[in-house]
């Protein structure tokens, strides 16, 4: 931190005020009595990133980021009074298939300058930052398009990208967890406070308020949007899944069997005490909150391809003139109407189907006083029957503090920008998977494990917060020397064999280009070489993940790699985990 300081306040601030100054260049300039502003905004900002910065990823970049956000938003403050339109309305009735629109995949009035910036801190507590730095390269280039007005078809021109592409990208960018951060809530990171120690003290106080083990209750829809907006419900558990794991069509036959007044399986809740602090967790449900919220905030249109579309209702009966009609005992005369919820966001319902769906009474069981790994249990036990994939029940087998390293590692820029990893594999748990199998491949190859839950057990009860470090390590030195062709093959199929080889590399004293150099000539070639009559294509005929199939991979890796470089690797199999 004391050399970034001084590299970029040397003289005066003269780094600092190039990189505004660069960035002012592409609004066109500005007057040189505002300069002084855009720098003292600079200060401000630089202050505000120091205090963030983790040390993942560049510091460079991420400042680059928060400047040009808050740069953005100050052009846009001045120039507020003066432009008669919502910068975000333009392109919104762009189809992005399944019968919906670009509109369809955010709030109508969901606006990022007004939600971040509006009247607050204008500092803005780095809502806007933690929103784009939590994004790939792709993702944020779109939404910075998007700010800017630039039309659907223009912004895929300009990126390359198809409109499956498009799609994927942008509704991974508008997700609930994405603009939960513009919206205050906390992500995975920052619940360090799991972790420390309950004092007998307040347990003793636990204990006193209740001890039943867990309660039944009912929550109205609109009650649940309201303990989303206040955090009074948390949704972002390390060990739980991604939140949009549902289709349009799923989301869409969620608000018809309300509005309907179908039953629906109950809500699931934990109630965690830490430091005398109640933090009720989602433990099952999240989808149906998430989604009944979004559309609460008309955050989605019901899709085309819902299985029952009309949905009858009681109205009063009015006369010609919009006057209720009355019986001739004075009492409201009603008419049952039917409605067609296709293409129909939250705001275009009638009255009646709207109270109807904030009334909508949902079954809640309520568990208490619950430990971490009451938690883990309980998350794991209600998503063994739901599809829930490998990857995603695994995780709950870590523990929390090693749940949220994992994510924190997976939310990485090599995982997002570097790597060859699909945008739906963040929502599956395949990369937090990659991790895992990539600790695993690093420092425990001969206790590799096949199934990812006994990988993940193995790693609870035998790694240390130093492996984390490490692989963290390991994943920003690849970043930093990686080329296009080498980012190819660290897929989610292979990355453990990858990271593995390199965490052996690094016996070998050499730079780290010169493994970039490696891999290279193995894509090219050297995967055709045999050692001892047999290739790694051979090899890789056999797809399982047996334990003695990834040996064999990874000794052939190493031995090709040795003769190479012309160079024992010493310790194969790296002692660097904690006893």
């Amino acid at each position: 931190m004391e050399q970034i300081l001084a590299e970029y306040y040397e003289g005066n601030g003269q780094k600092l005020h190039r990189t505004v100054d660069q960035i002012l260049s592409g609004f066109g300039g500005i007057w040189d009595k505002d300069v002084d502003d855009f720098y003292s905004l600079a200060n401000e900002v630089f202050v505000d990133v120091m205090r963030r910065y983790r040390g993942t990823g560049s510091f460079d970049g991420f400042l680059y980021s928060c400047l040009s956000a808050r740069v953005k938003t100050e052009f846009t403050r001045r120039n507020r009074k003066k432009r008669g339109a919502d910068r975000l309305s333009v392109s919104m009735n762009t189809p992005v298939g399944d019968g919906l629109t670009v509109g369809d995949l955010i709030p109508s009035d969901f606006d990022i300058e007004q939600e971040v910036f509006g009247d607050r801190d204008p500092c803005y507590s780095g809502r806007l930052e933690e929103y784009f730095h939590s994004l790939s390269r792709v993702q944020r280039q779109i939404m910075e398009l998007k700010m800017d007005s630039v039309p659907v078809p223009e912004i895929r021109r300009r990126l390359r990208l198809s409109k499956r592409q498009y799609d994927q990208n942008f509704c991974q960018a508008t997700s609930f967890e994405k603009i939960s951060l513009i919206q205050g809530r906390h992500d995975i990171r920052k619940l360090d406070f799991i972790k420390s120690e309950e004092s007998d003290e307040d347990m003793g106080n636990h204990m006193t308020q209740t001890r039943e083990k867990s309660k039944q209750d009912r929550m109205s829809a609109a009650s649940v949007a309201k303990k989303i907006d206040r955090h009074i419900l948390r949704f972002d558990h390390p060990l739980q899944r991604e939140s949009e794991q549902w289709s349009p069509s799923m989301k869409g036959n969620l608000i018809s069997d309300i509005l309907q007044g179908n039953p629906l399986p109950s809500l699931v809740f934990a109630e965690q005490v830490v430091n005398s602090i109640a933090i009720i967790w989602n433990l099952d449900g999240k989808q149906r909150c998430t989604n009944v919220y979004t559309y609460l905030r008309d955050g989605f249109r019901i899709s085309k391809n819902v299985r029952r579309w009309e949905i009858e209702y009681q109205t009063p009966a009015t006369d010609g003139e919009g006057n209720e009609i009355f019986d001739k005992d004075h009492f409201p005369v009603y008419e049952r109407r039917r409605f067609d919820i296709r293409g129909k966001r939250f705001s275009e319902l009638p009255e009646e189907l709207k109270d109807r769906l904030r009334d909508y009474n949902f079954e809640v069981v309520q568990y208490l006083n619950c430990s971490g790994e009451d938690i883990a249990y309980h998350i794991a036990r209600y998503n063994e029957g739901k599809p829930m994939t490998v990857s995603q029940k695994g995780i709950t087998r870590l523990g929390e503090e090693y749940a949220g390293l994992v994510k924190a590692i997976a939310n990485m820029r090599f995982f997002k920008d570097v790597g060859g990893y699909k945008v739906s594999e963040f929502k599956n748990g395949a990369v937090n998977r990659v991790v895992v199998e990539g600790i695993m491949a690093a420092y425990y190859l001969d206790d590799w494990k096949k199934r990812q839950e006994d990988m993940c057990d193995f790693i609870r009860n035998h790694a240390g917060p130093a492996d984390f470090d490490d692989f963290e390590d390991m994943v920003n030195r690849l970043e930093k020397v990686m080329t296009d062709e080498v980012a190819e093959v660290f897929d989610s199929k292979d990355s453990f064999l990858w990271f593995g080889l390199f965490a052996r590399f690094r016996n070998l004293g050499l730079e780290d280009q010169k493994f970039m150099e490696f891999m290279t000539e193995f894509i090219w070639s050297l995967h055709r070489r045999k050692v001892k009559g047999v290739s790694f294509d051979d090899l890789s005929r056999k797809s399982t993940k047996d334990k003695s199939t990834v040996r064999d991979k990874m000794d052939h890796l190493v031995k090709l790699m040795e003769e190479f470089f012309g160079r024992r690797v010493e310790n194969k199999i790296l002692d660097i985990g904690v006893e």
